[in-house]
Order: C-alpha cells, then sequence, then structure tokens
C-alpha cells in the first residue's frame, strides 16, 4: 500500500507545474520588500527650500522646515508651508490650477500661475528634477 502511495506522488509530481500560483506570490513579495529597502537606502528627494519667483524675478526663499503661511510680494497670493511641504493656498487668478496643484516637496517640483506669473519651485534635497523654469 505504502509502495503505490508513493509512486501515485511521485507521478503527481512529475506532471505538476514547476511554479504555482504560491511560489508566484512569494516571489512578488521579496520583490516588493527589495524595492522598499532599496529605496530607504537611496535617500530623500524631500527639498530643503522653495525659491518664489513673480514674473521671472525671485523675491523670496522659503524654509520647508518651519511652518508659516506668507504673503507672495506684489501679487494677491498666499503660500502656505506646511509639514516640510509648500502649496498655493490662495490667489486671485480666475483658472486656480496653482491652487487645484496642491501642497508639493520633491525637489525640482514646481507651482506655476501662468496669469499672475507666479512660479515656486522646491530647491534642495539629494536630487532635482529637471523642470525647464530657471
Amino acid at each position: 500500500m505504502k509502495l503505490f502511495r508513493e509512486k501515485n506522488l511521485i507521478e503527481h509530481y512529475r506532471r505538476s507545474p514547476l511554479f504555482g500560483i504560491g511560489d508566484f506570490i512569494v516571489v512578488l513579495a521579496v520583490i516588493f520588500a527589495c524595492t522598499l529597502a532599496a529605496k530607504s537606502l537611496v535617500g530623500s528627494d524631500t527639498g530643503i527650500y522653495a525659491d518664489v519667483y513673480v514674473k521671472g524675478e525671485i523675491v523670496m526663499s522659503v524654509p520647508l522646515n518651519t511652518d508659516a503661511l506668507y504673503a507672495v510680494p506684489d501679487t494677491r497670493a498666499s503660500i502656505e508651508v506646511a509639514d516640510g511641504k509648500i502649496a498655493v493656498v490662495d490667489n486671485d487668478c480666475t483658472n486656480k490650477i496653482c491652487i487645484k496643484t496642491g501642497f508639493v516637496s520633491r525637489s525640482g517640483a514646481a507651482i506655476v500661475c501662468a496669469p499672475n506669473g507666479i512660479t515656486v519651485i522646491v530647491r534642495g534635497g539629494d536630487s532635482e528634477y529637471v523642470t525647464g523654469v530657471h
């Protein structure tokens, strides 16, 4: 009886696929864990400060480590810094795209209000993205 059972098991494993769904899930979990570990080792690309431009001229630099609300000079706009992120929270432009952009913190990220000529660019950190705005 034991010999017959062993032959059936051997035949079963010969016909079964090399990798099953469980093996696939384990491989995906390992890849996910390695990705998270690599992301934490590479470092942060969070910015340190933000430059605020009005019509191409820099009007202020704002540190991102202190929560505050700032009025943008020569405009009716205001920006807010909270939790290391910056956003335009009030502006008199018509379409409010700059407000809808929300909070940004990555180095090189930009908030643009074309009607009023306001540009906020996050600077510092490990790497800077190419935004085309200088």
